[in-house]
């Protein structure tokens, strides 16, 4: 038996720093767990993410499985290499073969050149690849999950009935959608540069923020599980244009749990799953009481629209996994009450009992087509339940009614197949961090910043890896935990943070502002908007008059206030 993790990163720009160092605590915690024998194995099973966390889900991924060494050293490890090292505002304001300055603000071959030496570098040798060392976190397979932003849009069909002039007549309605992902099952048949080279430039493509960066052209097949398997309208293969995958689905908890429902097949398994969110933004409160449409003017109103709109598109299942770890947590208190009742009945009381819930099960678990029968919802909580019943033994006919009963309140309450779910969420306070400053770009400007928000990264997780060893139920400040059931059975020594705790107390970083930057790099910057504004202007068609008056009267003006100019 193993412990199941499921790891979901959401986007976060030049923050993926701070989720790489999320995620160099985390997998540190689970090989020295895994280091002592005594100890029941966690494996590592399902890694998604959305825009950069995404490309560093995959990069994950491939070192899990084929390369453990690229996830050591504090200072070394693929995740400090790319979001740390790597990435920064002059190789981004670089130019690259294959460059599109008409789509683009920044270097998309410069990421690709990331990408290849951190991802594709494994099959420069020829003839094969390295020998195969995976991590000992790793399951023999991973699925991972890419979070895309479809800007062609795939049909999904539902037939209806619809009047025509004559009757009622079969008819279809088509919903056309833009929110995609890649997924794929990996393992030592992957284990190949096609097969990476594929993965890569889904990676890049869940990547390509809009406007920073050229969409991702990708060509995709219909009897791939992504469209065939989820009901998607067939069509050639094609090449679909892609961008951010956090446009539409920056939260990629969901898609998580989903590629684990594929892994967990028994009816205990969620005893042993457990799924860790790495965010280092919260998800809070957007709403925006104030505003009043009959104060505000036509552009006041189209932004609030545009900011409606994209909050919308990234609504997850958050509170609706809230919710179900609510009503499961009171079906299983109800479950233990009833237990205790039932272990004191005499048999003609069982018998009365069972002749009042039979007629509810018949009632309940007719007419619904498609759900789960009575049949197998019993002896699915009659697994799920056996743990409950062996300090209090039921007779059979007690255990009967118990299951019974359990049943109803279950299906009553809609509650069905869910599970319930441990989520450790793993994000920041927002004056916590350099990077989310100049809408989460601001890391790429100097190392330093990454740095610090890498640091921070590892910070946060030790707290969360502290709370699971220590049994709490709490948050600690700028980390935020939703822990319905029992901590993942980590048995390791706990996390001295003294370190990071006397680094972050010693600097100042996270009171600086776009400002602090150095001017010459600020320039360069406003340069490159300058230059890309009028090239994507004119390419658009407006005449040297319109668009020399924007820039003058309106562009300039806000990029220069955003770069303290």
């Amino acid at each position: 038996m193993t412990y199941r993790v499921a790891m979901a990163i959401s986007g976060a720009v030049s923050l993926g720093s701070y989720e790489a160092g999320c995620v160099y605590e985390l997998l540190n915690a689970f090989k020295e767990h895994n280091a002592n024998p005594q100890n029941t194995p966690i494996e590592i099973d399902v890694l998604t993410g959305a825009s950069a966390g995404g490309m560093t889900a995959a990069m994950i991924a491939q070192k899990l499985l084929y390369d453990k060494d690229a996830l050591d050293g504090e200072e070394s490890n693929v995740g400090y290499k790319a979001w740390v090292k790597s990435v920064d505002i002059d190789g981004l304001l670089m130019a690259f073969e294959g460059d599109n300055a008409k789509t683009s603000l920044l270097s998309n071959g410069f990421i690709k050149d990331i990408a290849n030496k951190l991802i594709l570098n494994r099959y420069a040798a020829t003839p094969a690849p390295q020998e195969r060392d995976p991590h000992t976190a790793s399951a023999e397979f991973i699925r991972l999950g890419l979070a895309m932003s479809n800007l062609n849009g795939v049909d999904y069909n539902v037939q209806v009935f619809s009047y025509g002039t004559e009757s009622l007549a079969q008819d279809t309605f088509t919903q056309t959608r833009h929110q995609d992902r890649f997924t794929e099952v990996l393992g030592w048949h992957s284990d190949t540069f096609s097969h990476w080279e594929n993965i890569t430039t889904a990676s890049r493509a869940c990547g390509a923020f809009p406007l920073a960066f050229s969409p991702i052209r990708m060509t995709r097949q219909w009897q791939h599980d992504d469209y065939k398997a989820r009901d998607a309208v067939k069509f050639e293969e094609n090449e679909f244009c892609f961008v951010d995958g956090g446009t539409f689905n920056n939260y990629p908890l969901g898609m998580a749990v989903d590629l684990a429902k594929m892994n967990d097949t028994e009816n205990t398994d969620y005893k042993r799953r457990f799924y860790f969110y790495i965010s280092p933004t919260k998800r809070e409160s957007t709403a925006n009481p104030t505003f009043n449409s009959d104060t505000s003017n036509l552009l006041e109103i189209a932004a609030q629209l545009g900011t409606s709109i994209f909050t919308q598109s990234g609504f997850q299942e958050w509170l609706i996994q809230a919710k179900n770890n609510a009503l499961i947590i009171r079906l299983d208190e109800q479950a233990i009450t009833l237990r205790d009742e039932f272990y004191l009945l005499s048999q003609e009381s069982i018998a009365a009992e069972q002749a009042i819930i039979t007629p509810l099960i018949l009632q309940t678990f007719s007419g619904n087509n498609g759900d789960e029968s009575y049949e197998n919802a019993f002896a699915r909580l009659a697994e799920q339940y056996a743990e409950d019943v062996k300090d209090k033994p039921l007779s059979p006919d007690a255990f009967k009614l118990w299951i019974d009963n359990i049943a109803v309140l279950e299906k009553s309450a809609e509650l069905g197949l869910k599970d319930l779910k441990t989520i450790y969420t793993i994000s920041a306070d927002e004056d916590r961090l350099v990077g989310d400053l100049l809408q989460s770009f601001l890391g790429f400007f100097d190392e330093k910043f990454r740095h610090y928000d890498y640091q921070r990264g590892r910070l946060n997780a030790m707290h969360v890896i502290n709370g699971i060893l220590s049994g709490e139920n709490t948050s600690e400040k700028g980390v935020k935990q939703l822990i319905p059931g029992e901590h993942l059975p980590l048995n390791i020594s706990a996390r001295d943070t003294s370190t990071l705790d006397a680094y972050f107390a010693n600097s100042t970083l996270n009171k600086i502002s776009v400002k602090d930057v150095d001017k010459p790099t600020r320039d360069r910057v406003f340069k490159r908007v300058k230059s890309r504004y009028y090239l994507i202007a004119k390419d658009s068609g407006l005449g040297w008059i319109i668009r020399t008056a924007l820039w003058n009267f309106v562009v300039k003006q806000k990029v220069r206030k955003a770069l303290y100019l």
